[in-house]
């Protein structure tokens, strides 16, 4: 049974006096029975305090049976069965009237006043509201508060068609200010109220009114203009935003109000006039700038004339408020949209510094540091954050494929192999991490332990289709388990049939089987889904009878692998462009032509392949002499 939040339940002095006075003699009778009510009551308020609502309930249950007269335990009863919901119309009734009856006995008790308000208002019981206040009001006069919540309650008759209740507020609040003068507050409830009886002119008159009591007092002026605009008088209301601002300069919020006003009004160059002067104001607080800030930059991120300005923004608010991240962030994120990604990564640098543990600054420091070209600096972080966020697989895994470009694949596995997986429970991402360190065992020629991660992968997460293609390739390039490959790959391209990368690794499998007429079908939708159809020939007659995939061992699986391919067609897959082809793919697309009996293209996909990696003495091998060369 869950509780909403209660107020510690205080004994009365008399009920305390009967649970522990030190009677001459044992009670009987009606006494014993309240003794004992004593003493189960406050076992009820110790199982509050414990949060065991259920074994509360019930003692209080017992209390009330043992001592029915008992104000305060009927009160509290009845506020729990409120606050549980536990119990019918008539329950409800009852415990009402009992919170009711515990205020009302003793009118000066200003806590169970507010309990017995509060649970009015909740049912809309507002004439009991203003009893309540009536009666607080009357036992402590000093308490302006109590008049205020009184008045207010009043003028909400209005909502009722009791147009006299607003009257009666008003007098109220006339009573008030005879003794404190012209206030703020007041001023703003009476309009509050007036708005209500959706008396303008009523409002005008009583923003006039606290104008003129205080005409040099930028709040006032500020306070009178925003409800001119509540109230739809925008016109009216900028004439005390400017005077706002006339009469204190460096008002921030009153320059963002001014600039939301020319906003509505389309005129942008003002617009952007105050939105710059509420900015760099130093008397308004952090957080209504950065919420203007990042409306204007989104709005205007596109606009190319206004980079130098935003800048300066930026770097004005740095300056006025330094050490906040989220300016950071906001300015990096800035930068990478308008392609500044060196800057970027500087700024998310900084956010990473002032916020080390909001995870996505350091992973925005890492992506814009790469995409700079700073792989230095992507890497630094990216062993920081990977030692700091031991949660988080996202950062060994970014940052061991970057060392593994530049520092080479056996300082990347010694990072992944430091990262404490023992408490990772997502099957997802321990698949994840075993098809990493297959990636690095492969690199490092450990083959047989490569294929064992592959393996321990798909065990936790057998459609984990990035693992089935590189154990299904790197089977291919080996030479082993080819028909387990061929599974593996088909797996994927079934989840995924316009995958370029996935093609290309299926065409390598069917070539290393020998099914070359499969396999030139599976390179040509490879470089198809590419972008480069630029080579591929319409196949000889004599190829068309090839089978599409070759028969997994699943008909089902079969049928559906047979759907997928057969009805893939290379103009659709052009549409979809993921990356240029690499090396490796037009090197494949040259062997398969090769043994498909089409030499004069098989060169031109070679000699591609060399353009782009001139080094590769295999593949030049290859073009000087025109041929294939098994290995």
């Amino acid at each position: 049974m869950r509780l909403r939040p209660l107020y510690l339940i205080l004994l009365v002095p008399a009920l305390l006096a009967a649970a522990f006075g030190a009677p001459a003699k044992a009670p009987s009778g009606e006494a014993a029975d309240r003794l004992k009510a004593a003493y189960i009551f406050v076992e009820a308020v110790d199982a509050l305090n414990d949060s065991r609502i259920d074994d509360a309930m019930l003692l209080m249950q017992r209390a009330r049976a043992l001592d029915p007269a008992d104000i305060d335990i009927n009160a509290s009863l009845g506020e729990l069965i409120f606050a549980t919901g536990a119990g019918d119309s008539v329950d409800f009734a009852r415990s009402y009237e009992a919170i009711r009856d515990r205020f009302l006995t003793n009118t000066g008790n200003i806590d169970n006043g507010l309990r017995w308000a509060n649970l009015a208002a909740k049912m809309s019981r507002y004439a009991d509201v203003r009893r309540v206040y009536e009666e607080l009001g009357r036992t402590h006069p000093e308490r302006t508060d109590f008049a205020l919540n009184l008045a207010w309650v009043k003028a909400m008759g209005v909502l009722e068609g009791d147009t006299a209740s607003l009257d009666s507020a008003m007098a109220i609040y006339d009573r008030l200010e005879q003794g404190m003068g012209i206030d703020p507050v007041i001023v703003n409830q009476r309009v509050r109220a007036l708005a209500m009886a959706s008396d303008t002119a009523g409002i005008i008159r009583e923003l006039d009114r606290l104008y003129m009591s205080a005409p040099t007092d930028p709040d006032i002026n500020m306070l009178v203009g925003r409800t001119l605009a509540a109230i739809s008088i925008p016109d009216s209301a900028i004439v005390y935003y400017d005077r706002a601002c006339e009469l204190d300069s460096t008002n921030g919020e009153a320059y963002l109000v001014r600039a939301e006003y020319y906003l509505a009004k389309g005129d942008s160059s003002r617009y952007d006039t105050e939105v710059f002067k509420a900015l760099k104001s130093r008397n308004l607080d952090f957080e209504p700038k950065f919420e203007i800030l990042t409306g204007y930059v989104r709005a205007l991120y596109e606009d190319t004339s206004r980079v130098r300005s935003i800048g300066r923004l930026f770097e004005v608010m740095q300056t006025i408020h330094p050490g906040e991240a989220d300016l950071h962030n906001l300015y990096g994120s800035y930068l990478a949209t308008i392609d500044s990604l060196g800057q970027a990564s500087e700024q998310f640098g900084y956010a990473a510094d002032l916020a080390p543990d909001d995870p996505y600054n350091w992973q925005y420091l890492i992506q814009t540091a790469v995409g700079a070209g700073d792989t230095i600096r992507a890497i630094d972080a990216g062993r920081k954050a990977t030692h700091r966020f031991t949660d988080n697989l996202y950062f060994p895994f970014v940052t061991s494929s970057l060392i593994m470009m530049t520092e080479g694949a056996q300082p990347a596995l010694d990072l992944i192999d430091a990262f404490d997986i023992s408490e990772f429970e997502n099957p997802e991402a321990l698949s994840s991490y075993h098809q990493t360190r297959g990636d690095l065992l492969y690199k490092l020629e450990l083959t047989d332990s490569a294929f064992a991660e592959y393996e321990r992968a798909l065990e936790y997460n057998p459609h984990n289709n990035g693992a089935q293609n590189n154990a299904a390739y790197f089977m291919a390039c080996e030479d082993v388990n080819l028909d387990r490959a061929r599974s593996l790959i088909e797996d994927a391209l079934r989840a995924d049939p316009g995958n370029a990368t996935y093609l290309d690794t299926y065409a390598w499998v069917l070539f290393k089987l020998k099914d070359y007429p499969s396999a030139r079908l599976q390179i040509d939708l490879a470089l198809g889904a590419y972008g480069d159809s630029t080579d591929i020939t319409p196949p000889d007659p004599k190829l068309n009878d090839a089978r599409p995939v070759a028969e997994p061992t699943d008909p089902a699986a079969a049928a559906d692998v047979a759907e997928v391919i057969d009805s893939a067609d290379v103009e659709e897959i052009e549409e979809v462009i993921f990356e240029q082809p690499t090396a490796e793919v037009y090197d494949h697309a040259g062997d398969i032509y090769f043994m498909t009996g089409e030499p004069d293209q098989a060169v031109r996909f070679w000699q591609k392949a060399l353009d782009l990696e001139p080094g590769n003495q295999r593949i030049l091998k290859k073009v000087k002499n025109k041929a294939y060369f098994f290995e």
